[in-house]
């Protein structure tokens, strides 16, 4: 007679809980291990840019909790495509980070056929930094204020300029944006850098358009420019007397520019746990804000893992039917 096949199935039930067990805690020993080396953190941007700022104070103050150092390496090019892609290809063992921003994880693999990758590719760890943008013109446009910038706007029998401190940024698709809600036609002239477009800006040449906040506040406050809207759901603490895009009616125009961290694909959860409590520390540090606000950026409310993913993924939504919309092709 056959024996019972119940005790094989039994020891076959009780060797896989075994082996789930072993391989928890195995992570768990791992995430308790790491980090043992030191971690690279690759920022999307050029030593001194604003993604880089955020990069290398994060580097010093997690570094300090991780008992590893972190090295900041460079990658500027395609609009953070670069950056990515070398993420893409890193190990899933939390050696290698990504400063993301808002505009490679949202925009750019909806504008470069190259990209070929979605925010969902990445381990989201949080948010860390963001700031808005601001609507501003030189005073030889003659309005002094988003109402008048709309009746001058509507007047125009020429289609009037606006101008972006990068081609596919969110300042290029925020001009493409008033100029639908207004339905008034406008024509884009894209810039390299936000230096570039300010001083464009502020010589008349370009006289109107979205500009980062830091970049714009010194030339609002000396009134060698004037601030029409700024972009993000608060007013801008630089500029307390300017309202938001909600309060002058275009709330579709809402958007703020973001800085954060991801890890590579499919790395292990203790240890992007590991990243998030470290990440969220220094979120809460006088010594990160005061740093941050050198460069006109200010910590994040918390917004972690799936979090973080979500909005990734809706932000990424949003510039999807813009950048189709406008017909924009990164080259």
């Amino acid at each position: 007679m056959n024996a019972s096949p119940l005790p094989n199935l039994a020891r076959r039930t009780a060797t896989g809980a075994c082996l789930a067990v072993g391989v928890l805690a195995c992570l768990g020993a791992q995430a308790q291990a790491w980090p043992t080396k030191a971690i690279k953190m690759i920022a999307p941007s050029t030593a001194g840019g604003p993604p880089d700022a955020y990069a290398r104070a994060l580097a010093d103050l997690m570094s300090r909790d991780l008992g590893q150092p972190i090295v900041v390496e460079n990658a500027p090019a395609v609009g953070g495509m670069v950056a990515a892609q070398q993420m893409l290809r890193a190990p899933a063992d939390g050696y290698t980070l990504l400063v993301s921003t808002a505009g490679m994880m949202t925009i750019t693999p909806n504008a470069n056929p190259k990209a070929k990758y979605q925010p969902a590719d990445f381990t989201p760890i949080c948010q860390g930094v963001d700031a808005g943008l601001v609507l501003a013109s030189h005073p030889s446009l003659g309005p002094k204020d988003f109402k008048g910038l709309q009746q001058w706007l509507k007047a125009e029998k020429t289609p009037p300029t606006y101008s972006s401190y990068s081609p596919g940024s969110p300042a290029h698709f925020l001009g493409f944006q008033l100029s639908e809600a207004l339905n008034v036609p406008m024509t884009h002239v894209p810039y390299r850098s936000s230096p570039q477009q300010i001083t464009d800006m502020v010589g008349g040449i370009a006289p109107l358009g979205f500009v980062q906040i830091a970049t714009a506040t010194p030339q609002i406050k000396a009134g060698k420019l004037i601030a029409f809207a700024t972009t993000a759901p608060q007013r801008a603490p630089e500029l307390p007397d300017v309202p938001t895009v909600r309060e002058v009616g275009l709330p579709q125009l809402e958007t703020t520019v973001w800085f954060g961290l991801n890890g590579p694909p499919g790395l292990p959860a203790p240890i992007a746990k590991r990243l998030t409590d470290a990440h969220r520390k220094v979120l809460a540090s006088p010594e990160f804000r005061s740093r941050m606000a050198l460069s006109g950026l200010a910590p994040s409310p918390e917004i972690c893992g799936d979090a973080f993913l979500k909005k990734m993924n809706d932000e990424s939504a949003r510039w999807a039917r813009i950048v189709k919309a406008t017909g924009f092709v990164a080259d």
